[in-house]
């Protein structure tokens, strides 16, 4: 639904609500959109997989937002009805060949690939149309990411080269991409990733198509995460040295940075042990991400009878399932005096928490409200 608040405050002062909510923000999701298009000397394509709410994607293309990363034939599918004019790239290594002959039917062009067979599905699954761009996945470092993405796809720079080699003698331009990790918080992994992926291209005798740095770019959950443009400058300088009057596409795919700033999680605590606060909605539901990055994610308490005097302390979360598995470490500083009552709203929850959640021990989907900030201020003048 669609209200007149300003944000959590003002919800848990109106309603005090009893189950968690999600409050989505679709302007700092465009807001984002329009920076990182500012940033970016190329494509910027959005990886849908990382929020695929209808209301973040409209934003998103308000934004400016044109291009999109998808990963399955139910990606394809949605944006294709959402955004008909949309440019699609299909990137997940692996195919099913009757979702690539889907895909290409439904004007999808870029097809990644990181071994022989899966170069050979998209040949003969696109009928060796010659406006399809095989995209490499190359492996590269995920030295400096929170979720280091590097053990499944991608090949080494030896096959790399062959297989540019390979898709070169088929009658393709091939494209390469890499991907550094989700969360990566090293700027210099951009520079050291397109250096691999730009040798490999150089020692099968080609200029790529396509130089897509890939994704991984870190939100801002602490405030000392390196910003988007210097990982695209880092990634840009790889590129000139080999590549000084390249002719082709220039292309990233942010997920998380675009996203993460875009929703927040109101929960409530129903318990408290000690340092332990028993929430609503736990590792099963929005905040699975707590789980693998903890203590990141801004959170604050919300009181409707006012605010605490009490200093921070160290606490760790327990979601509401009966399963040892729903707990997020942290620490999270809250007000020492927090209680069975109080609200807590996460900020920052805007990447992979909806497309995560679960209905584990039957609780439903969270209710979302989507915050028409514009409105708000409108109707506060």
């Amino acid at each position: 639904m669609t209200n007149r608040f300003l944000g959590a405050d003002a919800i848990v002062r109106a309603s005090r609500p009893t189950d968690p909510l999600l409050l989505l923000d679709g302007d700092k999701a465009r807001f984002a959109a329009a920076a990182a298009l500012r940033a970016f000397p190329g494509i910027v394509a959005y990886a849908v997989k990382v929020c695929d709410r209808p209301e973040v994607l409209r934003a998103l293309a308000d934004g400016g937002i044109r291009h999109w990363d998808v990963a399955s034939i139910h990606e394809v599918r949605a944006l294709r009805e959402q955004f008909p004019e949309g440019v699609l790239h299909f990137m997940n290594p692996v195919k099913a060949a009757a979702h690539i002959v889907e895909a290409h039917a439904l004007g999808v062009r870029d097809f990644a690939f990181d071994c022989e067979r899966e170069l050979d599905k998209i040949a003969e699954s696109t009928k060796r149309d010659p406006a399809v761009v095989p995209v490499l996945r190359i492996a590269v470092p995920n030295d400096h990411a929170k979720f280091a993405l590097d053990g499944k796809f991608g090949c080494d720079e030896d096959e790399a080269a062959r297989l540019l080699s390979l898709a070169a003698a088929q009658g393709y331009r091939p494209g390469v991409t890499f991907h550094v990790g989700s969360q990566c918080e090293s700027a210099a992994s951009w520079e050291m990733a397109t250096d691999i992926a730009c040798r490999a291209a150089a020692r099968a005798g080609i200029e790529p198509s396509v130089i897509d740095i890939g994704g991984g770019y870190p939100a801002p959950y602490r405030g000392v995460e390196p910003d988007f443009a210097s990982c695209v400058a880092a990634g840009r300088r790889a590129m000139d040295r080999w590549f000084p009057r390249f002719d082709g596409r220039f292309q990233c795919e942010p997920g998380r940075v675009l996203v993460a700033p875009s929703a927040s999680v109101l929960v409530r605590v129903e318990l408290r042990k000690g340092q332990a606060l028993h929430l609503n909605d736990g590792y099963y539901g929005l905040l699975s991400e707590l789980k693998w990055m903890p203590g990141v994610h801004p959170v604050r308490m919300l009181r409707p009878s006012g605010r605490s005097r009490c200093a921070p302390q160290a606490f760790s979360f327990f979601g509401p399932t009966c399963d040892s598995i729903d707990s997020m470490d942290g620490p999270y500083h809250l007000p020492g005096d927090i209680e069975e009552g109080d609200w807590i709203e996460i900020g920052m929850m805007g990447a992979y928490s909806t497309v995560l959640a679960g209905r584990f021990n039957g609780f439903p989907d969270a209710q979302t409200v989507v915050l028409d900030q514009q409105r708000d201020h409108r109707a506060a003048a």
